[in-house]
């Protein structure tokens, strides 16, 4: 297996902080690991825009799932 095709899983515990930088281009995304690691995410804003909104459509089908009960 190649680096570059390697996965990498990481449990997450809680949200630390978000930050925006680089004049807006850039959203830093500040998360504490299960192991207690502090992991930081630099995620372009338009790929933080296409996560909130995949976010909030996943989000709302589950919790509509789990009312269909």
């Amino acid at each position: 297996m190649d680096r570059e095709d390697r996965i990498t899983i990481v449990g997450i515990a809680r949200l630390e902080g978000v930050e925006v930088i680089d004049g807006g281009d850039t959203v830093a995304v500040r998360l504490r690991a299960a192991d207690d690691r502090e992991i930081t995410l630099l995620v372009p804003q338009q790929v933080a825009a296409d996560l909130k909104a995949n976010l909030s459509v996943g989000l709302q089908e589950a919790q509509d799932r789990r009312r269909a009960r």
